[in-house]
């Protein structure tokens, strides 16, 4: 028997070996990804398009690195809840389902005023002073102050002022709607607003009331003009107040 015959099969033998535990290290690898957990964060109720996300709108689960989604928020990789917080939404989002970067964006006026609206209130868009506008912020509560030519007993008009709403939360000032805008979002709206200014001396807040203030509101601002006052953080007393006349204050 010849060295080449007796050779054959150990060499053989031997790329066989290697092969085989080539596939078996390989095996091991895809074994070992699909069983190492990782933290993702996914939604904790069904999500909708369009709605602002909540610290209770997530949780965090375990899920194995080889399913963990593209863009996914990796908890266990340095990703943060803080970071979706206050977040928009862009499709619905299931239940458990991972939430990607793709899948929500920053609050802005692209995304609408509709989207912080709560069921069965409105957003009234009041038109104010842009140097009002640019010392409250959206989160703020106002009071909403009517100045009008009141009829006195006499027949003549006497200018009084009444106090007609109370701890109005503002929603958004100008485009700006509040928590939510990146770095370039609120560059961006920065500079949509100082446009705008360079225009107008005009700016507007949305305010969240329900229908019967939304009229009132309506119909002082055809009767009169209106004041806005910001009240102290944490202050949400709503008190009866007197109207205010030039005949009150001398007498």
């Amino acid at each position: 028997m010849n060295k080449k015959s007796i050779l054959l099969p150990v060499v053989i033998a031997i790329a066989a070996a290697v092969i085989y535990y080539f596939v078996l290290y390989m095996a091991q690898g895809k074994i070992q990804e699909t069983s190492k957990m990782e933290k993702v964060a996914v939604a904790a109720i069904d999500l909708p398009e369009g709605k602002i996300i909540t610290r209770n709108n997530i949780r965090e689960v375990d899920i194995p690195t080889a399913y963990i989604q593209k863009d996914a928020y990796v908890l266990s990789r340095g990703a943060s809840i803080s970071e979706i917080e206050n977040l928009v939404t862009r499709v619905a989002i299931a239940k458990g389902n991972q939430i990607t970067k793709p899948s929500i964006n920053s609050l802005s006026p692209e995304s609408g005023i509709s989207i912080k609206v709560m069921p069965s209130y409105r957003a009234f868009i009041l038109p104010v002073e842009s140097n009002v506008s640019s010392l409250i912020k959206p989160g703020d509560k106002v009071d909403v102050l009517l100045t009008f030519d009141a009829m006195i007993k006499n027949g003549g008009k006497e200018k009084m002022t009444a106090t007609i709403l109370q701890n109005i939360p503002v929603l958004g000032v100008g485009g700006n709607l509040g928590q939510g805008m990146d770095a370039a979002s609120r560059s961006a709206n920065a500079e949509r607003e100082a446009n705008n200014a360079a225009f107008s001396d005009r700016s507007v807040l949305s305010l969240s009331v329900t229908p019967p203030e939304a009229q009132y509101l309506a119909l002082a601002q055809e009767e009169g003009s209106i004041t806005i006052i910001v009240r102290s953080n944490g202050d949400g007393k709503v008190l009866p107040i007197e109207i205010s006349s030039f005949s009150k204050l001398f007498n």
